[in-house]
């Protein structure tokens, strides 16, 4: 198939008109439903416009929010994180659901969303259907939270600052921890907004770990030494470039709002790559695996905030 029908798709998974989600919904209606094929550089641009996207995503990180979260909620960030990585071994074991797949709806849980799944992707290995179907599995989960987090924080007698930790840890994308906090109340904005950010943070991390452990597993085999992928230190450049010159908001504002866009037409571009033979083969059970991390996540979350 030629190029030309997919442009118009690309333009307006670009715009501010359309979300992550939608920008994977489209993808996939015209790889499953119409059945158009992908051509093979637009496969490949796919992958490039991922970690372009990831690169410019990182001005948007500030380490000093860091300080502004408070060494609370770091911690329990990083003891949820943990909790979800060994909950996801176990399930993924016990489902029998590929490790890459479950790595990457581990990362898309454990720290936020569709940017986490994007940054794990390359480093593991994982294909297009495997991004795809843990993309899916958090826009999904993303939506419900949207609609069931607000009322079950006014049932349960969240304060608003409760209900801002709340969502921003157990809430996985961006945009919906906003929305859900801005529904609840407009005090937990502020906090949502600061915690969701030091969440991200665990990206650089998380990916060099990881990236670590597959090369020293390669090294055990004889498979090679493959190391950090270059858009990471790049990613961790941009993130220390904000941190250095932060007089520059509007600069590093387009840079991010650009780095949105291309994650947008990278997730695009991976949902027009599924077939029905690649989302049989990893659909349900990926899907399965989703639901049990963010039940975790969720009411671990959930009995910290209403401890303190």
């Amino acid at each position: 198939m030629s190029y030309m029908p997919f442009f118009p798709f690309i333009l307006f998974a670009a715009t501010p008109w359309c979300s992550s989600a939608v920008a994977l919904a489209l993808g996939m209606t015209l790889s499953l439903i119409l059945q158009w094929r992908l051509p093979l550089k637009l496969r490949n641009a796919g992958k490039i416009c991922m970690q372009i996207s990831i690169v410019g995503l990182g001005f948007a990180l500030d380490p000093n929010a860091v300080k502004k979260a408070g060494m609370q909620s770091i911690v329990v960030t990083l003891i949820s994180l943990v909790g979800i990585m060994l909950t996801a071994y176990v399930a993924s074991n016990l489902l029998r659901v590929k490790s890459t797949t479950g790595s990457l709806i581990a990362a898309g849980t454990g720290i936020c969303g569709g940017s986490a799944i994007a940054a794990m992707s390359p480093v593991v290995g994982a294909t297009s259907a495997e991004t795809a179907v843990a993309m899916a599995t958090v826009f999904s989960l993303n939506a419900v939270a949207l609609f069931i987090f607000p009322p079950l924080g006014k049932l349960m007698n969240l304060t608003p600052e409760q209900f801002g930790w709340w969502a921003a840890i157990a809430i996985h994308d961006t945009s919906s921890v906003v929305g859900a906090a801005a529904q609840f109340h407009p005090d937990s904005v502020a906090v949502a907004v600061t915690t969701k950010l030091t969440r991200a943070l665990w990206i650089v991390p998380m990916v060099f770990l990881t990236a670590m452990v597959l090369k020293w597993r390669g090294a055990q085999r004889g498979e090679g030494k493959a190391g950090i992928p270059i858009f990471i230190l790049l990613f961790v450049a941009a993130v220390f470039l904000h941190a250095l010159l932060p007089e520059m908001p509007l600069v590093y504002d387009g840079i991010n709002a650009a780095g949105k866009a291309i994650l947008k037409v990278a997730i695009f571009l991976i949902g027009a790559q599924l077939t029905r033979d690649m989302l049989r083969s990893v659909g349900f059970r990926a899907l399965s695996l989703g639901v049990i991390l963010w039940f975790v996540m969720s009411v671990g979350v959930l009995g910290w905030v209403r401890s303190i």
